[in-house]
């Protein structure tokens, strides 16, 4: 019964730190149970993602405390196999409760769901690198799902746009974004100028 406590204890313990070292610690490791289907990400937006109970965090977790705890009752306690099995499940349960609120309250809110609406370029708010003259091609750069990216525009309105013109990026064809400028766009849609500003 020891050997069975021990192993339990072993292979939990080397499967939390494997997984800890190899980032594991996610709500996309989830074990589909029947019957025990948590709520999914929200559409819309970023959102975070969900945890479930049963991943490998609190599963490894749940053996390695099962396993130690009840090791330690059979070598040193005089209690029955039921009884030791019993009081190592209790504590693998608390085990795999504690990395489970672990993972919830301090690894989820970092992770997020990425919504497509983020990564349409219509909208996004850009500025001029290369001067795009009337009929021309030019260049911008955005950012856009946190990372800064570098393209061909042309002026929607086959006008004179300077570098250093802030525009927002109205459609893309060919891989090529037509723009216009994001003080005449704002003004036309009623928005405040100074909300596109491109840091």
């Amino acid at each position: 019964m020891s050997s069975l406590f021990l192993g339990c204890f072993t292979f939990g313990l080397l499967f939390t730190v494997v997984t800890g070292l190899l980032g594991a610690f996610n709500g996309g490791h989830d074990i589909h149970i029947p019957g025990l289907h948590g709520l999914g990400a929200h559409s819309g937006g970023h959102s975070h993602a969900h945890v479930s109970p049963f991943n490998v965090s609190t599963i490894a977790a749940f053996l390695a405390w099962f396993g130690g705890a009840g090791y330690l009752l059979t070598r040193y306690s005089g209690f029955t196999a039921l009884s030791i099995t019993g009081i190592a499940s209790v504590a693998g349960l608390v085990g795999a409760a504690l990395v489970f609120a672990f993972v919830a309250k301090f690894i989820n809110p970092r992770l997020t769901v990425l919504a497509p609406e983020d990564f349409q370029l219509p909208g996004v708010v850009a500025k001029v690198t290369s001067t795009i003259r009337p009929g021309g091609t030019g260049e911008i750069v955005y950012t856009l799902g946190g990372t800064r990216h570098s393209d061909g525009a042309r002026s929607e309105t086959a006008e004179l746009l300077e570098r250093g013109t802030e525009v927002v990026i109205l459609r893309v064809e060919k891989g090529i974004a037509y723009v216009d400028r994001w003080s005449k766009f704002a003004a036309e849609n009623q928005l405040p100028s100074d909300d596109g500003a491109l840091k």
